[in-house]
C-alpha cells in the first residue's frame, strides 16, 4: 500500500509542480532571478498541491492494491483462509488515517506557511530597484507613475545613462537623466545616488520645461519595499484561525466573509475525503461479489464516483459560504464515508453456523 501511494503521489505532484512552476518563469525573465530563487519559489507550492493530490493518490494506491490482489489470486486465498474483508481493509485505512493527517497539517499549517513566504518573496523582488532594472536598454516600470530606462547595467549595482520619470505625484512630474548612478542600501532603504545630469520640471504656471543641472543628486526608493503587513493576504495564504474570524476593519475581509470561513471549513472537511475516496475503492474492488471477468468496469465507475464526489464538494463549499450553512461542506465526503461502509458491512459474509454437539441432531 505505501509504496503505489508514495509513487502515485509523486508522480501527479512532480506533473502538476512542472506545470505549476512555469507560471514563475518570469522571475527569471523580467528580474533577473537565479535557478536557485526560482527553484525555490517553486518548491513552495509543493504543499498546496499535496494538500489536493494526497487524497488522490490513496485512492489510486487502494485500487492499485486491491486489483494486484484479485490478479494474484491472493484476495480468493485470503477468504478461504478465513480473512474477512474487514481484515483486508484495516491496513488500509491506517495508511488512509495517515494520510489524512498529513492533509490536515498541511491544510491547517504548512500551505498558508508556504503561500505566505512564496508573497513575500516575490513582492521583495518585484520592488527590488536593481533586479527590475536589469534589463539594458527597455523602459522598465517600476511602480505605477515610475519609469526607468538604463543603458547599461554594471556590476556593483552601477548603471549608465539613466532616465527617470517619476509622475506619481500627477501633475508635478519630474524627468532625471544622469550620466552615472550608483545603487545603495541605506538606513532608510535604498537610495540612487545619480551623477552629472539634470532634472526637468513643467512650471504650472506658464507651462514652461524647467531645467535644472545637479552634479550629484539621490532619490530615495524606500517607498517601493513592503513589508510583510502591507501584503493582502488572500485565502490560501491565511491561517485556519483567520478565515474563521475575518477582520471586518479591512475591506477584502468584509467583502468575502462568507467565503473565508467556507475555505476554513473546507479545509477541515478535506481529510475527510481520503477515507471517502478510499472507501469507494474498497467496496468497488471487495465489497461485491467475486467476478472472474474482471474488475475494470468497477474501476471505472469508482473513479467517475470520486470525481462526481469531489466536484459535488467544491459546488456545495461555494453555496454553503454563499447561504451561510457551512454544515454543507462536511455532507458529501461524511454521507459517503457512512454509504460506503454500511454497503461493505453488508457485503461481510455471515458467520457460519457453530456445529452441534455430539449426539444432538442438527435441523
Amino acid at each position: 500500500m505505501w509504496t503505489p501511494f508514495l509513487f502515485a503521489t509523486g508522480v501527479v505532484t512532480i506533473i502538476v509542480w512542472l506545470t505549476q512552476s512555469l507560471q514563475r518563469i518570469d522571475i527569471l525573465v523580467e528580474h533577473g532571478q537565479t535557478l536557485m530563487m526560482f527553484g525555490w519559489l517553486s518548491l513552495l507550492i509543493v504543499p498546496s498541491l499535496l494538500a489536493v493530490i494526497i487524497p488522490f493518490g490513496l485512492f489510486a494506491a487502494t485500487i492499485f492494491a486491491l486489483h494486484r490482489l484479485h490478479s494474484d489470486s491472493e484476495i480468493a486465498v485470503m477468504y478461504a483462509a478465513g480473512v474477512s474483508r474487514g481484515d483486508v481493509t484495516r491496513p488500509i485505512l491506517i495508511v488512509t488515517a495517515i494520510g489524512a493527517l498529513a492533509t490536515l497539517w498541511i491544510n491547517v499549517d504548512l500551505m498558508p506557511r508556504s503561500y505566505r513566504e512564496l508573497k513575500r518573496e516575490i513582492a521583495d523582488i518585484r520592488a527590488d530597484f536593481a533586479s527590475a532594472v536589469v534589463r539594458s536598454g527597455e523602459f522598465i516600470t517600476i511602480q505605477d507613475g515610475f519609469t526607468v530606462y538604463v543603458d547599461e547595467v554594471q556590476p556593483g549595482n552601477q548603471f549608465t545613462g539613466l532616465l527617470i520619470h517619476d509622475y506619481r505625484n500627477g501633475d508635478n512630474a519630474e524627468t532625471y537623466m544622469a550620466r552615472r548612478a550608483l545603487l545603495r542600501e541605506t538606513g532608510i532603504g535604498p537610495v540612487l545616488y545619480l551623477s552629472e545630469g539634470n532634472v526637468q520640471r513643467v512650471n504650472q504656471k506658464s507651462g514652461e520645461v524647467e531645467l535644472a543641472f545637479y552634479e550629484r543628486t539621490a532619490i530615495n526608493l524606500g517607498q517601493f519595499e513592503r513589508n510583510a503587513g502591507d501584503l493582502q493576504l488572500e485565502m490560501t495564504e491565511r491561517y485556519v484561525g483567520e478565515l474563521f474570524k475575518p477582520d471586518l476593519t479591512q475591506a477584502y475581509d468584509r467583502a468575502n466573509a462568507s467565503r473565508l470561513i467556507g475555505e476554513g471549513h473546507g479545509r477541515l472537511a478535506a481529510p475527510l475525503y481520503a477515507f471517502a475516496y478510499v472507501l469507494i475503492a474498497v467496496y468497488a474492488l471487495i465489497g461485491g461479489p467475486y467476478d472472474r471477468r474482471g474488475y475494470a468496469i468497477r474501476i471505472v465507475i469508482a473513479c467517475a464516483a470520486v470525481g462526481l464526489l469531489r466536484v459535488i464538494g467544491y459546488i456545495l463549499q461555494g453555496e454553503a459560504s454563499e447561504l451561510g450553512r457551512y454544515w454543507l461542506i462536511y455532507l458529501p465526503p461524511a454521507a459517503t464515508i457512512f454509504a460506503a461502509m454500511i454497503l461493505i458491512a453488508e457485503a461481510l459474509p455471515r458467520r457460519r453456523l457453530k456445529t452441534p454437539p455430539a449426539g444432538e441432531e442438527s435441523e
